[in-house]
């Protein structure tokens, strides 16, 4: 069974910013690094090219996802907290498949996150990533993940060690890269 990928992006509102970290920070993400089948439960924040904030959570595997643990605190048995939090900050909540080999997220200094739809190229997606990053002494690995949800794309990560991320080439992803729909670089996320 492949691994899986659950990436949420926000926003905030301004006045909501606080907030939103503390249930972050003390409810939300202790509660899905505590699940079986989450690997790792790290937040991040935009550079300024992106959504303000990114939770990437790996997964042993897809199906986590519609497992007892995860359906036992999500959706119809968000808490109260939970419930506000989204209706004030609309995530959009991205799920994958991961297409190949990769470990899960490691320590890293810079994350770049892709979003490619109306291709499920993985061969050019990973050959965009290899002509972008391959040759980057700070580039710690790639990865390509085929989207389950919202609808159909593919999530490419890229991970770095120091803080140069490389310019992305999107002519290096063929005709895949005109579907380029975000390319956000974010830094681990400190309190």
């Amino acid at each position: 069974m492949p691994r899986g990928l659950l990436l949420v992006l926000a926003d905030p509102p301004p006045d909501f910013e606080e907030e939103f970290n503390a249930w972050y920070d003390t409810e939300h993400l202790p509660e899905r690094a505590a699940l079986p089948g989450f690997e790792t439960a790290l937040r991040f924040t935009s550079l300024g090219d992106g959504p303000r904030y990114a939770a990437l959570y790996d997964l042993t595997s897809p199906d986590v996802l519609d497992g007892e643990g995860y359906l036992a605190v999500s959706g119809a048995n968000f808490s109260p907290w939970t419930r506000r939090t989204m209706a004030r900050a609309h995530p959009l909540r991205l799920s994958g498949t991961l297409a190949g080999d990769g470990r899960p997220t490691g320590p890293l200094a810079r994350l770049l996150i892709l979003t490619l739809e109306g291709s499920d190229d993985v061969s050019a997606a990973r050959q965009g990533l290899e002509a972008s990053f391959a040759g980057h002494p700070g580039h710690l690995q790639s990865r390509v993940f085929r989207g389950l949800e919202p609808e159909p794309r593919l999530i490419c990560l890229a991970e770095f060690s120091g803080n140069d991320v490389p310019r992305l080439d999107p002519a290096a992803f063929g005709p895949a890269g005109q579907g380029i729909t975000l390319a956000a670089t974010y830094r681990p996320y400190r309190r």
